[in-house]
């Protein structure tokens, strides 16, 4: 049975457990979408969120999104909010991004170029002059954001400059558990908003996850408006068994999520088919290498990608794959990490003082002893 036909089984209505109508208040006209964007009001905008999360999609009198207010704004953890409600990254009249790069202060742009395009922002949006977020951003000497954009797929000259790796996807969606050829399900008429709610379940909430596939089996292979799978997400978050589950009933298998569920031999197949794959990033950009540490130790496999080019040293949110590993004690991974070059030290939060923050004092002591400073 198709999943277009499974999902219309019922007339297209949910069972009834699922179809109630819940109750919400109504939310008090105190701050609207736009003014909370704006003023980086993360609770307004749950708030409203709960009423309904399509209010990321919302347009102001002008045609803009909440989410060009958070860029005005410069509230990076709006934008994030609102990407994870199904916010349209890359909406007109222009692009949030080509505001993003040339916000006033460069850290703070930094910071909401990162949030929009590892969401899937178009890093090739331009303005209607004609002018590319790669040029803005150049022209303004803002080399870190530059980088940034042409790692996620900004073509042009200045990309061509930059010294940046480029994300591959390649073989993202390409292969199941078993290794044979991934065909994505039929999903025809299936709500984003409803697709959208089974990702975001999917960094945290397995029981639901479960109950919305038993509904929809497609699901697995259907992506949110912020370019992720529910496998996707539960192998970033560390969710081995919910992974595994959805692995196991048909969900694409990258190269980052068979690191993350120990299967050396799809990881050799993948990089031997496709030696590009030691580049591939996870949903939000985390680093292929990375997935060796956020759920159980894969140091065999750390030890196969770097020795086939993966980077030691790719960065994701929470920092380098050494310091997830210090972040749960995994000594036999830092080992192999230092090995191929870990940086130790470093600018910002080291890898000791997440260990030490971490209460991990077995890895605490390793790193001292490798001459790691707090």
């Amino acid at each position: 049975m198709s999943t277009r036909r499974t999902f219309f089984a019922t007339g297209g209505l949910l069972p009834a457990a699922f179809a109630a109508p819940v109750p919400l208040p109504q939310p008090a006209p105190t701050a609207d979408v736009f003014e909370a964007a704006f003023k980086g009001d993360v609770a307004r905008i749950n708030e409203l969120a709960k009423w309904n999360p399509a209010l990321a999609r919302l347009r102001s009198a002008d045609g803009r999104t909440p989410l060009h207010y958070a860029v005005d704004g410069g509230q990076i953890a709006i934008v994030q909010t609102l990407s994870l409600l199904g916010a349209d990254l890359s909406a007109g009249p222009e692009s949030p991004l080509l505001k993003a790069v040339a916000y006033a202060d460069p850290a703070t742009a930094f910071g909401l170029t990162q949030s929009l395009v590892i969401n899937a922002s178009d890093p090739n949006a331009r303005s209607a002059d004609g002018r590319s977020a790669i040029q803005i951003a150049a022209k303004l000497g803002r080399q870190d954001i530059v980088d940034l954009l042409a790692h996620r797929g900004a073509s042009g000259p200045e990309a061509e400059r930059s010294s940046a790796e480029r994300v591959y996807f390649g073989k993202r969606h390409s292969f199941d558990l078993d290794g044979n050829p991934y065909s994505a399900p039929d999903i025809e008429g299936l709500p984003q908003d409803f697709i959208n709610d089974f990702v975001r379940a999917a960094h945290g909430d397995g029981v639901k996850v479960k109950r919305l596939h038993k509904i929809v089996p497609g699901l697995v292979g259907a992506r949110a408006t912020w370019d992720e799978l529910a496998i996707e997400a539960a192998a970033h978050m560390g969710l081995l068994n919910l992974a595994r589950y959805l692995a196991e009933h048909g969900a694409p298998v990258s190269t980052c999520t068979a690191t993350l569920l120990g299967f050396p031999g799809r990881v050799e197949a993948l990089v031997k088919a496709d030696a590009a794959c030691v580049r591939e990033r996870g949903a939000h950009d985390f680093g292929l290498i990375a997935y060796t540490a956020f759920a159980e130790q894969r140091a065999g496999i750390a030890d196969f990608l770097l020795r086939n080019g993966a980077s030691v040293s790719a960065k994701g949110m929470g920092g380098t794959a050494l310091h997830h590993a210090a972040r749960k004690g995994y000594v036999e991974l830092a080992e192999i990490l230092l090995a191929h070059g870990a940086e130790i030290n470093g600018e910002g939060v080291t890898p000791l003082a997440t260990a030490v923050k971490a209460k991990q004092d077995k890895m605490a002591d390793f790193l001292k002893s490798r001459g790691g400073r707090a």
